[in-house]
């Protein structure tokens, strides 16, 4: 049922990126890439074609997604041995790539792997990287060289931070400022400026192995903005993509769905990683469609506004919100991809492109034995993520988590200074309204409202009075 009648692509965009024959409607941002024309260029035995695609059958759908170009390109395509995945998925979202180029550079010349992780190595070059054999490759044979040697260090790049970090750091006069001479001119600029994959050789052995002042990079944002006395250009500044001064970057923010993703990037100590919203947001369908399916799920449409043309803070966005962070601490929980579900929407126009979110509780039913709603799965999410706000309550030892936790960099308030905010064209935020959506969010959760940490009563309601009684032996717990 859910792979004939549910499931998309990637992303459970429900839509193809190309217009098909098939398809009442398409959208170019669209992870459902399959098409006539697009072949696994690579694959052993010869090319490979996704072709289209129509929903229905249950065998296709891992030739739905084609990330490889997706994410590098369509250059990709000819090093496309084919889509792998996590085990057991029906979504291959994963590139397959044999790229006998990276060989120069010492790393395997095959490797793979889905989202940043697979284009995010050459956004360090200011003049973009350089070809190698071929005319286009640069961007293919970059990426695979920086994939490997990430994996093969143990590094990993915060959704992008480390690199943006880096070209800050680059760009602002930051490394020649706080490194040694001998250790600056140690570095081969040059190759950084033509393009050149040895230098991303080059900059990750010395993270990995902790060569020199350079090496703090890795410690994080946070960390370097005070270590080098970064200041508040550093936050502040809009290509950094900073979200808190915590230290993590957005993920999914102010850019989707405006206060929605913006509370959810306030909640979480890291990289919020939460897809439900995103999910549901990039489907394809048609903002009609997703105004009328946020008004069956949320009281209204007004809870679903397009993509930089938002409008103020509703009580329909705040359910909305409640219910992004939920889906995810729940699949977090049941070991589902935040990736694909929830299955909010369909490819079938003859289901109205209407999902099952009662597929969660299905499964796991099926598999526990345990008859279970919904409305179980809901409120054991409702006690993982009130525990969550708890626990980081107790050790960042404050209740006050407004002022000391749920900070937004300046940058998401005064971009575009020419676009009235709630105008046409910008996703920039208010801060008086993001004010009043954290205190409507904290209210829907039972927290309080003045404070965003959780109450003895609703601790008590979700089973949590151990909790309560810890917090309120430590001073935290509100009155």
């Amino acid at each position: 049922y859910m792979m004939t009648q549910l499931i998309g692509a990637n992303n459970n965009h429900v839509v193809p990126s190309t217009p098909q024959s098939w398809a009442e409607y398409s959208h170019p941002g669209s992870r459902w890439t399959a098409r006539k024309g697009l072949y696994w260029g690579a694959a052993e035995g010869g090319p490979i074609e996704t072709g289209e695609i129509p929903p229905g059958n249950a065998n296709t759908v891992g030739f739905r997604t084609m990330k490889s170009t997706f994410d590098l390109g369509p250059e990709a395509e000819e090093y496309t041995v084919k889509m792998g995945g996590c085990h057991s998925c029906p979504i291959r979202c994963m590139s397959q790539l044999n790229v006998p180029q990276a060989k120069k550079f010492g790393v395997p010349q095959t490797g793979g792997n889905t989202c940043v992780a697979n284009f995010v190595h050459t956004t360090i070059f200011p003049n973009g990287p350089k070809d190698i054999e071929k005319k286009g490759d640069a961007n293919v044979v970059g990426n695979l060289v920086g994939l490997n040697i990430f994996d093969d260090m143990g590094l990993w790049c915060n959704y992008g931070q480390l690199h943006r970090d880096f070209t800050y750091c680059y760009t602002h006069g930051v490394f020649k400022r706080v490194l040694s001479e001998e250790e600056y001119n140690d570095i081969p600029w040059d190759k950084l400026e033509e393009g050149d994959p040895a230098f991303i050789k080059d900059f990750y052995y010395r993270l990995a192995h902790r060569k020199g002042e350079f090496s703090h990079l890795a410690d994080g944002s946070y960390l370097i903005a005070q270590r080098w006395n970064l200041g508040e250009e550093y936050w502040g500044n809009k290509k950094n993509k900073l979200w808190s001064p915590m230290g993590f970057p957005i993920h999914h923010a102010n850019e989707a769905s405006a206060q929605v993703g913006s509370i959810v990037n306030c909640m979480f100590n890291r990289d919020a990683m939460t897809h439900t919203h995103i999910n549901y947001i990039g489907s394809g369908l048609p903002l009609k469609l997703q105004k009328e399916i946020a008004g069956e799920l949320f009281g209204s449409g007004d809870a679903f506004d397009e993509t930089k043309n938002y409008t103020p803070i509703n009580k329909a966005k705040i359910a909305y919100t409640k219910w992004t962070i939920l889906r995810s601490c729940l699949h977090d929980a049941v070991t589902l991809c935040n990736w694909v579900w929830p299955m909010t929407v369909s490819p079938h126009k003859s289901r109205n492109y209407r999902g099952d979110l009662d597929m969660e509780a299905k499964f796991f039913t099926a598999i526990t034995g345990e008859p279970t709603t919904s409305q179980d799965l809901d409120l054991a999410s409702e006690r993982i993520f009130t525990l969550h706000r708890a626990y980081t309550v107790k050790l960042m030892n404050t209740m006050d988590m407004r002022n000391e936790h749920d900070q937004i960099c300046s940058w998401v308030f005064d971009k575009d200074p020419d676009i009235p905010v709630f105008t046409e064209g910008t996703d920039k935020m208010d801060r008086d309204d993001m004010q009043l959506s954290l205190t409507l969010f904290y209210e829907e959760m039972g927290w309080d409202p003045q404070l965003g940490c959780p109450t003895k009563a609703t601790l008590v309601r979700l089973g949590l009075q151990d909790v309560a009684d810890d917090l309120a032996s430590r001073g935290l717990l509100p009155n």
